[in-house]
């Protein structure tokens, strides 16, 4: 079976060993695309939108491994965003952002917290832990 990747390369993988999909979402244009480009070297695919409706739209048709989201957007928290993903795909797992965290909350299997401002390397710890 074939695999036509975003990136419009070709691939020959089986489907068992498809690209991972990472949806951000991000009310900010320029962090949104700032984390879609660092992922550009993963072998995953990206699907991004400002809203958090939009985020829920495009999960019930294409299944979420890894959410990626601001925490303060004006439709929804992204905590309660990535209740809702997660509670739809019980093997997904979720990284939070913000800015607002005076303390970050505790992380757990599947949800991880980040500060912004942060540095590439901090995301990319991340990534690392929850797309193994």
């Amino acid at each position: 079976m074939r695999i036509l990747a975003e990136s419009g390369v070709e691939s020959k993988l089986p489907m068992s060993e498809a690209p991972r999909t990472v949806l951000i979402v991000d009310d900010d244009p320029q962090l949104l695309h700032l984390v879609a480009r660092m992922l550009k070297a993963r072998r995953v695919n990206i699907l991004t939108t400002p809203r958090p409706s939009e985020a829920l739209a495009i999960s019930e048709t294409q299944s979420v491994d890894l959410l990626i989201s601001d925490v303060s957007m004006p439709e929804m928290q992204g905590d309660k965003l990535a209740d809702r993903i997660l509670a739809r795909y019980p093997s997904a797992s979720a990284l939070l952002i913000s800015g607002h965290y005076q303390r970050l909350p505790q992380d757990s299997a599947r949800i991880r917290h980040l500060r912004k401002p942060f540095f590439p390397s901090d995301l990319i710890d991340h990534l690392r832990y929850l797309l193994p």
